[in-house]
């Protein structure tokens, strides 16, 4: 029986990211170690030959503040705007889902504006206010009549606040230094209170000191808890805010209108996990966009806003209906980031088990067992950044990402080996390693990433991990610096494969990456 041992290092955090595969004609399995750059497979047989040997180094850029994409996912506004000029109502809207889920959304501007939770931005605007409006979009977004609030909702949603944010992440050195000094004493920020303890005077205590704290806080608390769509829920929300106005002043129709509002809705849905965190943007949004403070009265009211939805129990009783959506058909949802029409969430034939050695892992309730076909991760919602019919060389490795349910920064890393002695196309090649880390996957907390026992990242910790299936073994490079915070590794190493773990300082675990072995 020919066996072919696979041993994979993903440095994930690292500026390179190595592959190496050394595979013989084994009797005897020696040290196999996953955190070792080369694996030793000794093997017992009569001419005492190895067999063939191939190493493939494979460079991959990490993400960092210097990679941000600054550009967004544009909208095509042609299939948006109907011919001519706006038209007559014809419906009802607020009886749609669409229009329900937006008036949670933009909840945070009836609790700001004392308006009515129930209408969308918290108001109701008779034909008796449409003048006021009107002044309101002329003084405030430059809008005053059809051709500029297309221009406008045009120019703020395929760029926006969400680009000058992301480019100002990307350039400027005091904000890159209150990125990392947070990630250096605080680790992960979780929730907005965790936030809360990122204050002005904290930031100049780290010698940052300018003009323009309220830029510099707001855009770094963003960055921390969203990454780079850190400030996408801001402009969403108030551009749902002038397109409803825009359209009550007949500027745009209602076809137009609730067009908008769907795909701000879908984006706002495949990017956060829910209301409280969608306005939780808009408070970092407001101190981005003033600049000079973070902390003054205005600011102050949104987040006592946030507060106050919260003890209301607004985001309790709204969260239920957070996944609530139109009846599209299943194209629909693969595009916008859902799986289905029903709960963002798979049944799966395949049990998660509660043995590592059996290398099964969920993805948003599916479950997977290594090794697996790269058809079987198509039907469960990624996308392949290459394409299956790629000729994977005779002998050699070969790693790709699959992006999830259309969202560009929820990834997965997966690689094959072709241990055949011809060219084989990718999509015909078992996958035998994932990997997830809070990074790259799931960065914005949407989608359970699950192996073994339900352990979970970014929610279970080491001592989870020992509890469950006892000591772990520590590699040598056991430890590496990330944005200033150092990061610790451990092992399980098995005769069938092994994993990685990648845990904060505080306990948690910020990745995991497991790799079955093949054997023929």
């Amino acid at each position: 029986m020919l066996a072919i041992v696979i041993a994979l290092t993903l440095i994930i955090y690292g500026t390179a990211f190595f592959v190496f595969f050394k595979f013989v004609k084994p009797i005897i399995i020696g040290n196999i170690i996953a955190g070792e750059e080369i694996a030793e497979i000794k093997a017992d047989n009569s001419d005492d030959t190895k067999g063939n040997q191939n190493d493939a180094n494979t460079f991959v850029e990490v993400p960092s503040l210097s990679d941000i994409t600054v550009e967004s996912d544009p909208v095509n506004f042609d299939e948006i705007w109907d011919e001519g000029d706006a038209d007559t109502v014809f419906y009802n809207e607020e009886n749609t889902p669409t229009y329900i889920w937006a008036t949670h959304a933009t909840a945070i501007y009836a609790k700001l504006e004392y308006g009515y939770q129930d209408k969308l931005i918290g108001h109701i605007i008779s034909d008796s206010d449409v003048d006021d409006w009107k002044s309101f979009l002329d003084n405030s977004w430059s809008i005053y009549d059809r051709d500029s609030a297309k221009e406008t909702i045009e120019r703020m949603t395929n760029h926006g606040h969400k680009e000058s944010f992301r480019e100002y992440v990307k350039s400027d050195s005091d904000v890159q230094e209150a990125i990392n000094a947070i990630a250096s004493d605080f680790g992960s920020l979780n929730t907005i209170e965790d936030a809360d303890n990122v204050t002005e005077d904290y930031l100049k205590s780290k010698g940052i000191r300018s003009f323009t704290m309220g830029k510099i806080r707001g855009a770094a608390l963003a960055y921390s808890r969203f990454g780079e769509k850190g400030l996408d829920g801001y402009d969403y929300l108030r551009l749902m805010r002038v397109t409803y106005i825009s359209f009550k002043c007949g500027y745009l129709s209602q076809n137009e209108y609730m067009k908008l509002v769907e795909i701000f809705n879908d984006r706002l849905r495949v990017t956060y996990n829910d209301f409280k965190e969608i306005h939780e943007t808009y408070y970092y949004g407001e101190m981005f966009r003033n600049e000079y403070s973070s902390e003054d009265e205005k600011n102050q009211a949104i987040r006592d806003a946030i507060a106050g939805l919260d003890k209301d129990g607004f985001y309790e009783t709204a969260d239920k209906e957070y996944e609530m959506v139109d009846n599209h058909d299943d194209e629909y949802y693969k595009m916008v980031g859902k799986a289905d029409g029903s709960n963002n969430v798979y049944e799966s034939d395949i049990e998660l088990s509660d043995n590592l050695e059996d290398y099964t892992f969920s993805i948003n309730g599916r479950v997977y067992k290594l090794p697996l076909s790269y058809d079987e991760i198509v039907d469960g919602g990624f996308t392949p950044d290459t394409d299956g019919n790629y000729l994977v060389p005779a002998g050699e490795s070969y790693y790709f990402k699959g992006s999830y349910m259309g969202n560009e920064y929820s990834k997965l890393d997966f690689a094959v080996l072709n241990n055949t002695d011809h060219d084989q196309k990718l999509a015909d090649i078992p996958i035998i390693l994932v990997n997830g880390n809070q990074f790259r996957w799931n960065q914005y907390r949407k989608y359970p990433y699950k192996i073994a026992g339900g352990l979970e990242i970014e929610y279970s910790t080491i001592d989870d991990v020992e509890k469950m299936f006892g000591p772990l073994t520590v590699p040598e490079d056991s430890t590496e610096d990330v944005l200033g915070t150092t990061m610790y590794y451990y092992e399980y190493n098995f005769g069938s494969g092994w994993y990685r773990f990648i845990v904060q300082p505080n306990g948690e675990l910020a990745g995991i990456r497991m790799c079955k072995y093949l054997e023929e």
